[in-house]
Protein backbone atom coordinates (compact mmCIF):
# COMPACT_ATOMS: atom_id res chain seq x y z
CA UNK A 1 0.00 0.00 0.00
CA UNK A 2 1.68 3.50 -0.97
CA UNK A 3 0.34 6.11 1.43
CA UNK A 4 0.77 9.98 0.99
CA UNK A 5 1.69 11.57 4.34
CA UNK A 6 0.87 14.96 4.85
CA UNK A 7 0.64 17.31 7.89
CA UNK A 8 0.43 20.88 8.86
CA UNK A 9 -1.68 22.61 5.54
CA UNK A 10 -2.75 25.66 7.98
CA UNK A 11 -4.70 26.52 5.05
CA UNK A 12 -2.50 26.87 2.16
CA UNK A 13 -4.75 25.01 -0.58
CA UNK A 14 -2.86 26.01 -3.38
CA UNK A 15 0.45 24.73 -1.77
CA UNK A 16 -1.59 21.40 -0.87
CA UNK A 17 -2.80 20.84 -4.84
CA UNK A 18 0.23 20.77 -5.94
CA UNK A 19 1.67 18.16 -3.44
CA UNK A 20 -1.67 16.07 -4.53
CA UNK A 21 -0.08 16.59 -7.96
CA UNK A 22 3.43 16.18 -7.37
CA UNK A 23 2.98 12.42 -5.22
CA UNK A 24 1.49 11.32 -7.90
CA UNK A 25 -0.90 7.58 -7.71
CA UNK A 26 -1.45 6.66 -4.21
CA UNK A 27 -3.74 3.70 -2.39
CA UNK A 28 -4.74 6.37 0.39
CA UNK A 29 -4.01 10.01 1.93
CA UNK A 30 -3.30 10.56 5.80
CA UNK A 31 -4.00 14.01 6.87
CA UNK A 32 -2.43 14.45 9.98
CA UNK A 33 -3.62 17.71 11.23
CA UNK A 34 -3.64 22.02 11.45
CA UNK A 35 -5.70 21.38 8.00
CA UNK A 36 -6.72 25.02 8.73
CA UNK A 37 -4.59 28.03 10.52
CA UNK A 38 -7.27 28.62 13.04
CA UNK A 39 -9.92 28.33 10.36
CA UNK A 40 -13.53 27.05 10.33
CA UNK A 41 -14.97 23.58 9.38
CA UNK A 42 -15.82 24.46 5.86
CA UNK A 43 -12.17 25.47 5.19
CA UNK A 44 -10.86 22.09 6.40
CA UNK A 45 -13.72 20.36 4.39
CA UNK A 46 -12.54 22.04 1.22
CA UNK A 47 -9.10 21.16 1.78
CA UNK A 48 -10.63 16.96 2.48
CA UNK A 49 -12.30 17.45 -0.74
CA UNK A 50 -9.19 18.45 -2.61
CA UNK A 51 -7.39 15.43 -1.66
CA UNK A 52 -9.87 13.40 -2.15
CA UNK A 53 -10.21 14.43 -5.62
CA UNK A 54 -6.62 13.27 -6.09
CA UNK A 55 -7.45 9.89 -4.12
CA UNK A 56 -11.29 8.71 -2.87
CA UNK A 57 -9.39 7.09 0.48
CA UNK A 58 -8.63 10.12 2.77
CA UNK A 59 -8.49 9.71 6.75
CA UNK A 60 -7.46 12.59 8.43
CA UNK A 61 -6.89 14.28 11.99
CA UNK A 62 -7.41 17.81 13.57
CA UNK A 63 -4.26 19.79 14.62
CA UNK A 64 -3.85 22.34 17.52
CA UNK A 65 -4.47 24.93 14.89
CA UNK A 66 -7.54 22.96 14.05
CA UNK A 67 -10.65 23.22 16.79
CA UNK A 68 -13.46 20.57 18.22
CA UNK A 69 -15.40 21.87 15.40
CA UNK A 70 -13.33 21.30 12.60
CA UNK A 71 -12.89 17.39 14.40
CA UNK A 72 -16.71 17.24 14.39
CA UNK A 73 -16.81 18.11 11.25
CA UNK A 74 -14.06 15.54 9.69
CA UNK A 75 -16.04 12.65 11.58
CA UNK A 76 -19.39 13.65 9.87
CA UNK A 77 -17.46 13.58 6.35
CA UNK A 78 -15.71 10.26 7.25
CA UNK A 79 -12.71 10.57 7.06
CA UNK A 80 -11.84 11.15 10.90
CA UNK A 81 -9.57 8.98 12.55
CA UNK A 82 -10.23 10.57 16.09
CA UNK A 83 -10.46 7.59 18.39
CA UNK A 84 -11.21 5.45 15.97
CA UNK A 85 -9.97 1.96 13.63
CA UNK A 86 -10.55 1.37 10.12
CA UNK A 87 -8.88 -1.46 7.88
CA UNK A 88 -7.98 -1.28 4.26
CA UNK A 89 -6.22 -4.19 2.96
CA UNK A 90 -5.77 -5.85 6.00
CA UNK A 91 -4.35 -2.78 7.42
CA UNK A 92 -5.55 -0.77 10.58
CA UNK A 93 -5.72 2.57 10.87
CA UNK A 94 -6.34 4.83 14.21
CA UNK A 95 -5.48 8.19 15.37
CA UNK A 96 -5.55 10.84 17.19
CA UNK A 97 -5.91 14.91 17.59
CA UNK A 98 -4.94 17.95 18.89
CA UNK A 99 -1.96 17.99 20.62
CA UNK A 100 -1.01 17.72 24.83
CA UNK A 101 -1.51 21.16 26.73
CA UNK A 102 0.98 23.91 26.35
CA UNK A 103 -0.65 27.30 26.09
CA UNK A 104 -4.61 27.06 26.52
CA UNK A 105 -5.21 28.71 23.87
CA UNK A 106 -5.11 25.73 21.30
CA UNK A 107 -7.03 22.66 20.56
CA UNK A 108 -5.59 20.43 23.21
CA UNK A 109 -6.25 17.16 25.00
CA UNK A 110 -4.84 15.62 28.31
CA UNK A 111 -2.13 12.84 28.08
CA UNK A 112 -4.85 11.12 29.42
CA UNK A 113 -7.49 12.10 26.56
CA UNK A 114 -5.11 11.30 23.97
CA UNK A 115 -4.21 7.44 25.44
CA UNK A 116 -7.87 7.01 25.31
CA UNK A 117 -8.51 7.96 22.03
CA UNK A 118 -5.93 6.02 20.69
CA UNK A 119 -7.01 2.87 22.97
CA UNK A 120 -10.17 3.53 21.58
CA UNK A 121 -8.83 3.66 17.69
CA UNK A 122 -6.76 0.81 18.14
CA UNK A 123 -9.12 -1.53 19.92
CA UNK A 124 -11.27 -1.37 16.43
CA UNK A 125 -8.53 -2.48 14.31
CA UNK A 126 -6.62 -4.68 16.94
CA UNK A 127 -7.58 -8.09 14.91
CA UNK A 128 -5.37 -6.42 11.81
CA UNK A 129 -2.17 -7.89 10.85
CA UNK A 130 -0.64 -4.21 10.75
CA UNK A 131 -1.52 -0.79 11.93
CA UNK A 132 -0.48 2.53 11.23
CA UNK A 133 -1.40 5.38 13.61
CA UNK A 134 -2.06 8.79 12.71
CA UNK A 135 -1.44 11.51 14.95
CA UNK A 136 -0.95 14.88 14.91
CA UNK A 137 1.78 15.43 17.88
CA UNK A 138 5.43 13.58 17.37
CA UNK A 139 5.67 10.94 20.34
CA UNK A 140 8.20 12.33 23.30
CA UNK A 141 11.83 11.52 23.44
CA UNK A 142 12.69 10.81 19.30
CA UNK A 143 14.56 13.19 17.17
CA UNK A 144 10.91 14.41 15.74
CA UNK A 145 9.74 16.52 18.43
CA UNK A 146 12.41 19.21 19.37
CA UNK A 147 11.87 22.55 19.54
CA UNK A 148 14.14 25.14 17.68
CA UNK A 149 15.49 25.30 21.68
CA UNK A 150 15.66 21.70 21.76
CA UNK A 151 12.87 21.10 23.75
CA UNK A 152 11.04 17.57 23.61
CA UNK A 153 7.55 18.42 24.06
CA UNK A 154 5.78 15.19 21.91
CA UNK A 155 3.02 13.32 23.72
CA UNK A 156 4.14 10.86 26.11
CA UNK A 157 0.72 9.19 25.96
CA UNK A 158 1.48 8.66 22.27
CA UNK A 159 5.19 7.23 23.05
CA UNK A 160 3.51 4.75 25.14
CA UNK A 161 1.08 3.70 23.25
CA UNK A 162 3.75 3.41 20.15
CA UNK A 163 5.97 1.21 22.74
CA UNK A 164 3.06 -0.90 23.73
CA UNK A 165 1.37 -1.29 20.16
CA UNK A 166 4.78 -1.58 17.77
CA UNK A 167 2.03 -0.41 15.00
CA UNK A 168 3.83 -0.71 12.10
CA UNK A 169 4.01 3.32 10.80
CA UNK A 170 3.25 6.32 12.97
CA UNK A 171 2.75 9.77 11.14
CA UNK A 172 2.88 12.66 12.83
CA UNK A 173 3.71 16.81 12.54
CA UNK A 174 3.30 19.41 14.59
CA UNK A 175 6.96 20.04 15.32
CA UNK A 176 7.94 22.28 12.17
CA UNK A 177 11.81 21.81 12.27
CA UNK A 178 11.75 18.12 13.18
CA UNK A 179 10.91 16.58 10.04
CA UNK A 180 12.52 13.41 9.63
CA UNK A 181 11.88 9.09 9.99
CA UNK A 182 13.47 7.52 13.71
CA UNK A 183 12.61 4.24 15.09
CA UNK A 184 11.05 3.01 18.50
CA UNK A 185 11.46 -0.66 18.54
CA UNK A 186 9.78 -1.83 15.37
CA UNK A 187 7.84 1.30 14.56
CA UNK A 188 8.89 3.29 12.27
CA UNK A 189 8.23 7.10 12.88
CA UNK A 190 7.92 9.88 10.18
CA UNK A 191 7.33 13.73 11.04
CA UNK A 192 6.09 14.54 7.69
CA UNK A 193 7.42 18.55 7.84
CA UNK A 194 5.35 21.11 7.53
CA UNK A 195 3.14 20.85 4.10
CA UNK A 196 2.90 24.32 3.86
CA UNK A 197 6.46 24.89 2.32
CA UNK A 198 5.30 22.25 0.26
CA UNK A 199 6.79 18.93 2.64
CA UNK A 200 5.36 16.00 2.45
CA UNK A 201 6.26 11.97 2.48
CA UNK A 202 5.26 8.87 0.76
CA UNK A 203 5.07 5.48 3.00
CA UNK A 204 5.31 2.25 1.78
CA UNK A 205 3.67 -0.67 3.42
CA UNK A 206 4.84 -4.29 1.38
CA UNK A 207 6.62 -6.38 3.36
CA UNK A 208 8.35 -3.85 4.76
CA UNK A 209 7.82 0.19 5.62
CA UNK A 210 9.97 2.55 3.57
CA UNK A 211 9.74 6.15 4.26
CA UNK A 212 10.53 8.95 1.41
CA UNK A 213 10.87 12.41 2.38
CA UNK A 214 9.75 14.96 -0.61
CA UNK A 215 9.12 18.76 -1.05
CA UNK A 216 7.58 20.30 -4.34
Amino acid sequence: MRLLCISDVHGEATVLDGILQHAGAVDLVLLGGDLTNFGTPNQAERLVAMAQLACPRVLAVAGNCDSAAIDDRLTELSVSLFGRGVVYEAIGFCGVSAMPPWLGQMYELTEDEIAAALGEGYRQIREAPRAVVLSHTPPRGCRLDRTPRGEQVGSTAVRRFIETSQPALVVCGHIHESRGVDMIGAATVVNCGPAYRGQYAIAELNESVQVELRAV
